[in-house]
């Protein structure tokens, strides 16, 4: 290869180089204050590099007062999100101001154990359950043996789970109707039904049926 071949390839992997850092500074530090779209853009995309297999969810987002110009939000984290014993926590965040430092961790359920989740009976405990994730971890720890087999016959990884909050809902066997309640259903790809779990808010099950 003569001289001017090796130096019009240098050429191009330098230009390709600059442009990716070129891009790169534009994206990580915009210009001016921060508005809360990019704040929270950078915050996503910086926790997802380091945790690229979580499920990232961003709320209460406000400005902060001290220090001006950054942001205060809850960042939600959520690992095995369709599976039956999913991982979910919260951290806050202060950007610019304290960079992508997470802080004040809540733990809310992991190993399929609800932290906060009393096993008492007495009727004046009101835990009440607010997130899917919280509800399906519930539904697989109470060891509910249609739910244990299913999951068991089609195995762990092979079985989706999701949950959805009904104010009220018909359950379709029984033609009953419940209220605040979270439907979670179960689903393996190779299997020819679903399993249904009705929880109520306090994370009982009240109801169960295939379909």
């Amino acid at each position: 290869m003569d001289l001017l071949a090796k130096v019009g390839i240098i050429a191009i992997i330098l230009i390709i180089i600059f442009s990716i850092v070129y891009v790169a500074f534009r994206y990580v530090v915009p210009s001016g204050p921060l508005t809360s779209q990019e704040a929270q853009q950078l915050v996503q995309h910086d926790i997802g590099l380091n945790y690229p297999n979580a499920t990232i969810i961003i709320t209460n987002v406000s400005q902060s007062t001290t220090p001006q110009n950054s942001w205060n939000m809850f960042v939600t984290l959520v690992f095995n999100a369709t599976r039956p014993c999913p991982t979910l926590y919260q951290e806050e965040v202060n950007y610019p101001a304290f960079n992508f430092v997470l802080s004040s961790t809540n733990l809310y359920t992991q190993n399929c154990v609800v932290y906060g989740l009393s096993n008492t009976s007495l009727q004046y405990y009101s835990y009440q359950i607010s997130s899917p994730y919280v509800a399906i971890a519930r539904s697989y720890n109470l060891s509910y043996p249609s739910i244990v087999n299913y999951v068991n016959a089609y195995g762990y990884n092979n079985t989706n789970v999701y949950a959805k909050r009904y104010v009220s809902y018909v359950i379709e066997p029984s033609n009953k109707t419940v209220y605040n309640v979270w439907i979670v259903n179960y689903t393996a790809p190779k299997a020819s039904y679903s399993q249904f779990v009705v929880l109520n808010s306090t994370g009982s099950i009240i109801y169960n049926y295939t379909k």
